[in-house]
């Protein structure tokens, strides 16, 4: 990736994302090194496709060491909900194990409370 992630090209990013993963079927890294601008809707197809990922037991990895994009990760309190790492060295293929279990428990919780407001 990269760029700006915005609501111009989240549709683009979702639609990488599905063919990526074959629509969750398989674990994918997204690397944001050269993205100069998150915005939270990147951040909602994110954890769509992580989310699809989850039922198949496929791991979405992201890599961003980018000091603003954490920041958000952080203020949206996705840090502990999505896998990021800041580097290539970083990323795990190892098989599905206790970490991403409690990652995927955190993101059903986070989807739900991201569901209920904008339900209300």
């Amino acid at each position: 990736m990269r760029g700006e992630i915005d609501v111009g090209s989240a549709p683009s990013l979702r639609d990488w994302l599905i063919r990526a993963s074959d629509r969750g079927r398989h674990s994918v890294v997204v690397d944001l090194s050269g993205v100069d601008f998150l915005a939270i809707s990147g951040l909602y197809v994110l954890c769509d496709e992580a989310s699809r990922m989850v039922r198949h037991r496929a791991r979405l990895t992201v890599i961003c060491s980018d000091a603003r994009s954490l920041q958000l990760f952080a203020v949206c309190r996705l840090d502990e909900v999505l896998h990021v790492v800041r580097s290539r060295a970083e990323v795990s293929w190892e098989p599905w194990g206790a970490g991403d279990e409690a990652r995927a428990e955190r993101l059903g919780d986070w989807l739900a409370r991201y569901a209920a407001e904008e339900s209300a």
